[in-house]
């Protein structure tokens, strides 16, 4: 087995094109060397993490800022897992 030291098989990642680099990054894989691929979808985007507002969501939302009227937008988006544009327009009424 080829003991190669993982800064230069990182060095040869940046060297390479997409593709290539692909290749290499699932050889580094299966050494071990998990690296981190943020996933994409075809328009460029990243998939969307949280779950969708539903009426039901939106009347939790609602009834824990009711409950807690200190607890922020962002305490709420992390509980409910939803983002913090998604609470601030179920707090406007908007959903």
């Amino acid at each position: 087995m080829n003991d190669v030291h993982p800064e230069v098989e990182l060095a040869a990642i940046l060297q390479c094109s997409r593709t290539r680099a692909k290749l290499i990054c699932d050889l580094l894989e299966q050494r071990g060397l998990a690296l981190y691929r943020k996933k994409r979808m075809r328009n460029g985007r990243r998939p969307n993490a949280s779950q969708p507002m539903t009426p039901a969501l939106a009347a939790a939302i609602r009834q824990a800022f009711q409950d807690d009227p200190e607890i922020t937008q962002s305490e709420l988006a992390s509980r409910f897992n939803v983002n913090i544009g998604r609470v601030a327009e179920v707090l406007q009424g908007r959903h």
